[in-house]
C-alpha cells in the first residue's frame, strides 16, 4: 500500500466518523476540520499526492461541500446507499448557519436516487484513483503518442485548435469527417496525446441523452481535463450536439462524411476530411507493419498487391496486421493475403481460376485481358497522372457481363478476381429489392458501405432484377422504381472498386443506362469448337474416362452451354463411380439427357440415334 492510500483511508475514516457521529453537526465539523488539515499538512510535507485536495480545487467546493463530499466519499466507499435525504437537509440546516451563503441547490457531484445523496460515481473514481463508472456509451480513454501516417495538416489544425483559449460564450467544435474505417478515433486519440489530454468520447448510437448521463460527462471534463468529443456515425443527433454545445466550450466530433451537420448548429464547427492513403504512404506503412516478413510472401503475391488495396487508412493497418499474423503462421497462401476483412452481408467466392480455364472467343478474351491490365493501372493514373483531380465523379469501374445462362459469367468474374488479385463478392440484387418505399435504397446503400472497406470486385447476380428498362412513370411505384436504378448507378459510379454486373436479358436494360457503364462483355453460347476444348478440359486428371468418349462428336452433336456441359459432366462421373466403372459415353449421354430435360427439350432424331448406340 503506497502512502496516497494511507491518507486516503484516514479521509474516509474522518468522514466516516462525521457521518455516523450524533453530537451536532457543528461539533463533528470542527473534528473533521482538524483532521483534514492535519492529513493535508502531512501530505504536503512528504510530497504525496493526495486526489482529496486537488478535486476539492477542481469542484471549487466551499466550506460546507467539502465537508459533505468528504462524508459521502466515506458512505460510498463502505459500499452503503449514501446519506438519508432527511439527515442530509438537517445536517446542511446546522451546517450553513451563520455561514456567508447558503446552498440553494446541492452541487452537481451529489446524486439523489430512491431518498439518498450519494457521490457520483465519475468523482468517486477519481478520489480512488481509479478510472470513472461512466454511463453506457461514453468512455474515457488515456492515449499515448503513436505513428500517424498522412493527415498531418489535419493534426496540425486540430492542434491549433485545441491551444486557443476559450472565451467566455464562445463555442466551437472541432470536427473530422471521412468515410468508415479511416481511423478517425485514432487520429483523435492522437490529437489529445500530443496535447497530454485524456479524450472523453461518447457514442452517438448508444448514449441515452439524460441530465443526469451528461453530469457524468461534465464531471469527467472537469476533473481529468479531457476534451470531450462525439461520435455521430449513424445520425447526426441534434440533441446530442445541443447538449455538448450547452456543456462545453470546446469539443470535437467524429461524423461520416456523407452527413451534413445542420445549418446553425449553435458553435462555430471546423470541419476537416481526410483522405485515403496514396500508394507511396500504403508502401511506408506495409513496410513498417511487415518489416522482414515481406521476404515471406509466397512468390505469386507481391508487396505491390497488397499496397494496391483501395482502403481507408484504419481498414489498410487492420489488412497488414491479419496478413503480419498470417505470416508469422507460417501457413498464408495468395487467397488469404489478398482477401480483406467484410460483413456477413457480401457473399465470399472463390478468386482461383485462370485464363487458361475460361473458354471464350478471342475478341472477348482479349478485352478481358485488356480490363485486367487497366484495372491495376488504374491508382497510377488516378493519383499520378492526375486523372483523380480533374474528375473528381464517377470514376468506379463498371462492366456489364451479358449472355445466355451458363456461358461463363461468374468464372469470368473469378479470373479477374484471381489475377488482380481481388477479393470477389457475389450481390444477388434480386434479394435487395423490398416493396418497402426507400427500403431498396438502403440495402443498397449498406453493400457499397461494406464494399468500400475491402476494396473487392463487386458481382451483381441477376442485374436485370433491378436494371430494367426505365418505365414512364404512372404512379408512385414507378417512380420510386427508377428512383432505385439510379440510386444504384450512383453508388457504381462513387464506388473506387470495380463492379460488374450479370444478367441473361441485354434487352431489358435502358440504353440511357447502358451508357453510364464502362465496359460492356457479350458472352455468346460456344461454338463447336469451344465445346470441343470444353468437353476435352471437363474431366479432372483422375478421373477414369473410357477411350471411348469422343470430345469431338459430343460437341458437334449436342449445343451446350459451359455450365451444362460441367452439370452432364459431373453427373456421367458420379453414374460411373456408382457403377464402379470409367466414364464412357453411356454415362455422358445420359447426363447430356438430363440437361435437355431441364431446358424443356427432347433429342433431335439424329441425336437420339446418337444415344441409343451408347445406351
Amino acid at each position: 500500500m503506497n502512502y496516497t492510500e494511507v491518507l486516503n483511508r484516514r479521509i474516509k475514516k474522518t468522514g466516516m466518523d462525521f457521518a455516523r457521529s450524533r453530537s451536532d453537526a457543528g461539533t463533528r465539523r470542527e473534528v473533521l476540520e482538524r483532521a483534514l488539515s492535519e492529513i493535508t499538512e502531512e501530505a504536503d510535507q512528504t510530497g504525496t499526492f493526495l486526489p482529496w485536495t486537488e478535486a476539492l480545487s477542481l469542484l471549487e467546493a466551499d466550506s460546507v461541500e467539502r465537508v459533505l463530499l468528504c462524508a459521502l466519499w466515506a458512505l460510498k466507499a463502505a459500499g452503503e446507499a449514501g446519506m438519508e435525504m432527511a439527515a442530509l437537509r438537517s445536517t446542511l440546516t446546522e451546517l450553513q448557519e451563520g455561514a456567508a451563503g447558503s446552498m440553494d441547490r446541492l452541487p452537481p457531484w451529489i446524486l439523489v436516487d430512491g431518498g439518498y445523496a450519494a457521490l457520483s460515481p465519475v468523482v468517486y473514481g477519481w478520489l480512488e484513483g481509479r478510472a470513472p463508472d461512466l454511463p453506457e456509451g461514453m468512455r474515457l480513454y488515456f492515449p499515448s503518442v503513436g505513428t500517424v501516417y498522412g493527415n498531418e495538416s489535419v493534426m496540425e489544425d486540430a492542434a491549433a485548435f485545441l491551444a486557443l483559449p476559450v472565451s467566455e460564450g464562445e463555442i466551437r467544435a472541432f470536427c473530422i469527417s471521412a468515410e468508415p474505417g479511416s481511423g478517425r478515433q485514432y487520429l483523435m486519440e492522437q490529437i489529445c496525446a500530443a496535447q497530454q489530454t485524456p479524450l472523453l468520447l461518447t457514442e452517438g448510437g448508444t448514449f441515452r441523452n439524460t441530465p443526469r448521463n451528461m453530469n457524468a460527462g461534465v464531471l469527467c471534463v472537469r476533473l481529468y481535463d479531457a476534451f470531450p468529443c462525439v461520435r455521430l456515425d449513424k445520425e447526426i443527433r441534434e440533441d446530442l450536439l445541443e447538449e455538448f454545445t450547452a456543456c462545453f466550450g470546446a469539443f470535437g466530433i467524429l461524423k461520416d462524411k456523407d452527413r451534413e451537420l445542420a445549418e446553425g448548429a449553435g458553435c462555430a464547427v471546423v470541419e476537416r476530411t481526410l483522405s485515403r492513403p496514396d500508394r507511396q504512404l500504403k508502401l511506408r506503412i506495409a513496410q513498417d507493419v511487415l518489416g522482414d516478413l515481406t521476404e515471406r510472401l509466397p512468390e505469386d503475391v507481391s508487396i505491390h498487391q497488397i499496397t494496391g488495396r483501395q482502403l481507408p487508412t484504419g481498414a489498410f493497418l487492420r489488412y497488414l496486421h491479419n496478413i503480419r499474423a498470417e505470416l508469422e503462421l507460417g501457413s498464408a497462401d495468395r487467397e488469404c493475403l489478398l482477401r480483406t476483412p467484410v460483413s456477413a452481408r457480401l457473399n465470399l467466392l472463390a478468386a482461383n481460376r485462370t485464363f487458361a480455364e475460361l473458354k471464350l472467343p478471342g475478341a472477348q478474351m482479349e478485352l478481358l485481358k485488356k480490363l485486367c491490365a487497366m484495372i491495376s493501372s488504374r491508382e497510377e493514373v488516378m493519383e499520378q497522372w492526375g486523372f483523380g483531380d480533374k474528375f473528381s465523379y464517377g470514376n468506379g469501374i463498371s462492366v456489364l457481363f451479358y449472355g445466355a445462362p451458363g456461358t461463363g459469367k461468374t468464372m469470368a468474374a473469378q479470373v479477374l478476381a484471381g489475377e488482380l488479385g481481388m477479393p470477389l463478392y457475389r450481390v444477388d440484387l434480386s434479394q435487395l429489392i423490398s416493396k418497402y418505399i426507400g427500403e431498396t435504397q438502403k440495402n443498397i446503400g449498406r453493400v457499397f458501405d461494406e464494399a468500400d472497406k475491402c476494396d473487392c470486385i463487386l458481382l451483381f447476380d441477376e442485374a436485370d432484377a433491378i436494371f430494367t428498362k426505365r418505365s414512364d412513370v404512372s404512379d408512385a411505384q414507378d417512380r420510386y422504381s427508377n428512383a432505385e436504378t439510379a440510386y444504384l448507378l450512383q453508388r457504381i459510379e462513387q464506388y473506387g472498386g470495380v463492379s460488374i454486373l450479370a444478367t441473361n436479358l441485354l434487352q431489358n436494360f435502358d440504353d440511357a443506362f447502358r451508357r453510364r457503364i464502362s465496359y460492356m462483355v457479350h458472352f455468346p453460347m460456344p461454338d463447336t469448337d469451344l465445346r470441343t476444348e470444353l468437353w476435352e478440359g471437363i474431366f479432372p486428371e483422375h478421373t477414369p474416362v473410357s477411350p471411348e468418349v469422343d470430345c469431338r462428336m459430343l460437341a458437334q452433336a449436342f449445343e451446350l452451354s459451359g455450365a451444362s456441359i460441367k452439370n452432364a459432366a459431373m453427373h456421367a462421373a458420379l453414374l460411373a463411380r456408382a457403377e464402379d466403372t470409367s466414364v464412357g459415353m453411356r454415362h455422358i449421354l445420359d447426363g447430356i439427357r438430363n440437361e435437355y430435360g431441364k431446358q424443356g427439350k427432347n433429342f433431335s432424331s439424329s441425336q437420339k440415334e446418337l444415344a441409343d448406340a451408347f445406351l
